[in-house]
């Protein structure tokens, strides 16, 4: 982005921002006959003379006017509100085309760094799966965790633990931790039997939760399990659903290889909650205590976008790049950002289809941007609205390097999805090629390791035989953690 004046050009020329072309001019003839060094009054000053010129200058020309108020506008919001943000288009002239063309938003997410990191407490709902698959080290590990985030939580916070199986059992009602030992206690006593059903521990933990959730603490609820659950998967979506829209995040731990990732991502996804994956018992401790300090860091929590169209641009798809690539959803006319950490940024890439329009000056869309800070019951809100010109005849544009690396984030993690959908539906030698072309976008990228994944299990849809669920999810978590460097662009 472009750097605004250093000088106020409407204070330079005594106007309002909401001046008109005529009252800019009049200020103009009035200050020039003032200060041109050839006026022969006492104010004449040649320094003088050329900041009021430059400042009419900018403020007559339509299109640096519009982008010095964007800039200004950004600057006096970094300084009164929670968060900023950087709106960048692939193209600002589009083509008068006779079909759909296909433009392309990223939205930059950044925490104010004079907000001061504040240690909101906690309301936090372990759900742990008890069922006969996780008997032996994973019911160990696990417990072993609870137990360490037992110790590192702050008295503030409140602690609820709830077990399942096939039913689902309250082992602690949430509670503020004036009494460790007997939460200890009660977590050592749980041991495995039955069978999954994820919507029983859901249910359980999200009655728990409510009991403390209130607009000072953050509420979370963690899930824990390793197998699929069977014929509630819907009715597990809709109560994430209504968790989100109440401000209740739900994060996931997939610990080993047979649980759905692709369900677990979705029930994550409709909170802003993380989904991850725990390939190795051991890390259940690691991955428990990274998730909780994350929560600990929140400067923004309940963050949505809200993108509003005119009816000549729709919204295709929208993304979440960075941390990771997630596929977003539309809530009702929002999309759910989850929470924004002080040392992190979020990066949204919205994907909109613009219709044919004859040659002129058009709104593209309004974007606004809510969300709450942390234990102050305060709401924070930027709207910008952008503009695209279509024109006859349009000049190769350079396209930003950070939308070219969006954009190849976001096709390499569709690619992968549409291979595992091709799979899921029969279609392997679909999935094969596919696979294949991740492959080689891998290997193009430089991440040879997961390159070599992806093409051995192509390899292996070839010869007839299934696919790893290890490798699956590794590709599935790899391509949405990629880093890729500028340069890939």
């Amino acid at each position: 982005m472009g750097e605004a004046p250093e000088k106020d050009p409407y204070e330079i020329l005594g106007v309002s921002p909401l001046a008109t072309q005529e009252e800019i001019r009049r200020a103009y003839r009035a200050l020039v006959r003032r200060y041109h060094p050839d006026s022969g009054t006492d104010e004449a000053s040649a320094t003088r003379f050329l900041e009021v010129h430059q400042a009419y200058e900018l403020l007559t020309d339509p299109a640096r006017r519009r982008a010095y108020d964007r800039l200004h506008r950004e600057r006096r919001e970094r300084k009164t509100t929670s968060f900023w943000w950087e709106v960048v288009l692939s193209r600002q002239v589009l083509p008068a085309l006779p079909e759909e063309q296909t433009l392309y938003v990223l939205v930059e997410i950044y925490p104010t760094k004079r907000v001061p990191s504040r240690r909101v407490p906690l309301n936090l709902v372990l759900v742990i799966d008890r069922s006969t698959s996780m008997q032996g080290d994973r019911l160990d590990y696990v417990k072993s965790a609870a137990h360490h985030i037992i110790e590192e939580l702050d008295s503030q916070d409140v602690l609820g633990i709830v077990a399942f199986d096939d039913r689902a059992e309250t082992i602690v009602p949430s509670q503020p931790l004036t009494n460790r030992d007997y939460i200890h206690s009660r977590v050592s006593s749980i041991w495995a039997s039955g069978g999954t059903e994820i919507l029983r521990g859901l249910l359980a933990g999200l009655k728990q939760i409510r009991r403390f959730h209130n607009q000072d603490r953050i509420s979370h609820l963690l899930l824990l399990t390793d197998g699929h659950t069977y014929g509630d998967e819907k009715a597990c979506l809709a109560e994430a659903r209504q968790a989100g829209k109440e401000g209740i995040g739900i994060s996931a731990f997939g610990i080993g290889e047979d649980w759905h990732e692709m369900f677990l991502s979705a029930l994550t996804r409709e909170t802003g909650g993380a989904c991850v994956y725990i390939s190795d018992p051991p890390q259940a401790r690691r991955a428990l205590r990274e998730t909780i300090r994350g929560l600990c860091d929140i400067s923004v929590r309940d963050l949505w976008l809200i993108p509003r169209f005119p009816k000549q641009v729709r919204l295709e798809s929208a993304f979440r790049c960075n941390p990771d690539v997630e596929r977003l959803r539309l809530v009702g006319e929002e999309i759910s950002l989850g929470a924004l950490s002080v040392d992190t940024h979020l990066s949204i890439l919205l994907e909109l289809a613009v219709a044919p329009m004859p040659p002129g000056r058009y709104r593209l869309m309004q974007l606004e941007l809510r969300g709450m800070l942390p234990d102050a019951g305060r709401e924070d809100r930027l709207l910008v609205d952008l503009e695209i010109e279509i024109k006859e005849e349009v000049e190769e544009q350079p396209i930003s390097t950070a939308i070219i690396t969006a954009v190849n984030k976001v096709n390499l993690f569709r690619m992968q999805e549409r291979a595992w959908q091709a799979l899921e539906e029969g279609r392997r030698e679909e999935a094969r090629q596919q696979l294949e072309a991740v492959a080689t976008r891998l290997l193009d990228l430089g991440e040879t390791s997961l390159a070599h994944v992806a093409l051995l299990e192509a390899r292996r849809l070839a010869e007839g035989e299934e696919v790893s669920k290890q490798a699956k999810k590794e590709i599935f978590f790899g391509t949405r953690r990629l880093r890729l460097r500028e340069r890939e662009g």
